[in-house]
């Protein structure tokens, strides 16, 4: 029994022997491979395309999502009560200052102005004749015909019926106010919106519903919010001159127009840490609509002839990003600080790549420092 188990313990201790070896062949193998291999992964020249570091001036934009807003958005409401008696203008319709775009039923404010007309015409002759009184009394209290009191009596009367009559003026005025609110004009140019009241409704001043809403758009203005840290860039680029502001699409694909940076908040919002900025546009009312989302990119600064490379072109490391430039026949891995970028190249903002040499922007994946290459398009 003794011998039976230690023939299968050998046996097992062989195996484990035999594993252990080809484990050890296994593993020692590609590095011996490797070994033999010249320089450059997979042994060989590796293609490339490089392109050539130009100099070239960088603009740097500050980004936000922004909110179209109209430079005046008036709601016309009625300020008298009666009935809407016509609606002159198109849903959607440009409208311009003063032009008539409603009108209410007048007939009964008409009447009370003539009446109010009336009044004061009767008061003004009421007061006329006092005065011609009042002229008489004077030449007669001269003469000793009348009393001192008559006289003061009647330059009373004549007092009390000037008061009178400028009641009545007012009246007059208030009314011919009133009549002529029941025409109703456009306090601003611009784009009239949807009708919100038809003809025939009775509108009263306590009403909240509007007759329209009119926008003006020209020109348009756009509203966005940049963290507080752009503070200093923003206030150097005010002080320069003009700050040139680019609205975007939503997709930031299509421009839509171009403006210039009106005017900064006066405090910064403690709950987001941001500041809002208002761009004025003064030829995108036809693209720009209110309560439109943008993409405003506000232009800070020019850095001006820096190195630019294809992003393409650029590698992510833990060390940081990096590039491939061609050094011969070989790949040279050079550590670079990245800047903004523009279109489709990338500001390098340290002296690690010079203009001239080149970077590789294809193949690069497969290289490392000191890998051969073989650049077959540029």
């Amino acid at each position: 029994m003794n011998t039976s188990r230690r023939h299968t313990f050998i046996w097992a201790l062989s195996a484990l022997v035999v594993l252990a070896i080809a484990w050890a062949l296994y593993a020692h193998w590609p590095a011996m491979a490797h070994k033999d291999r010249p320089l450059g992964m997979g042994g060989r020249a590796e293609p490339v395309a490089a392109v050539a570091v130009v100099p070239q001036d960088v603009p740097v934009y500050i980004d936000a999502l922004g909110t179209v807003t109209p430079t005046q958005s008036v709601t016309v409401i009625t300020q008298v009560d009666g009935i809407l008696a016509s609606v002159d203008f198109k849903e959607g319709q440009q409208v311009r200052k003063g032009q008539v775009i409603a009108r209410i039923d007048d007939r009964a404010l008409k009447a009370q102005l003539a009446q109010a007309k009336g009044v004061l015409a009767h008061d003004q002759a009421v007061l006329s004749n006092a005065q011609r009184d009042l002229a008489r009394y004077r030449e007669l209290i001269k003469a000793g015909s009348i009393s001192q009191q008559t006289l003061d009596t009647q330059i009373s009367t004549v007092a009390q019926q000037l008061g009178t009559v400028a009641a009545d003026q007012g009246s007059v005025q208030n009314l011919e106010v009133q009549l002529s609110y029941c025409t109703i004009t456009s306090p601003v140019d611009g784009i009239v919106g949807l009708r919100q009241v038809d003809p025939g409704n009775y509108v009263t001043t306590a009403s909240t519903s509007a007759i329209a809403v009119i926008t003006q758009m020209k020109p348009a203005t756009v509203v966005f919010a940049v963290p507080e840290d752009y503070l200093g860039a923003i206030n150097q680029a005010r002080a320069a001159g003009a700050v040139s502001v680019l609205a975007y699409d939503r997709n930031k694909q299509n421009l839509l127009g171009s403006g210039q940076l009106l005017a900064l908040d006066n405090q910064v919002d403690t709950s987001t840490g941001t500041i809002k900025v208002k761009a004025q546009f003064n030829d995108a009312e036809h693209v720009l609509f209110p309560n439109q989302f943008v993409n405003a990119r506000l232009k800070a600064q020019t850095l001006d002839q820096v190195p630019v490379v294809p992003t393409r072109a650029i590698q992510h490391g833990s060390q940081g990003d990096f590039v491939f430039v061609v050094a011969g026949s070989k790949a040279s891995l050079r550590n670079v600080k990245s800047g903004p970028s523009v279109g489709d190249v990338t500001a390098i903002l340290d002296a690690s790549v010079k203009p001239g040499e080149q970077v590789i922007t294809e193949g690069a994946d497969k290289l490392d420092n000191g890998s051969a290459i073989k650049v077959v398009a540029q």
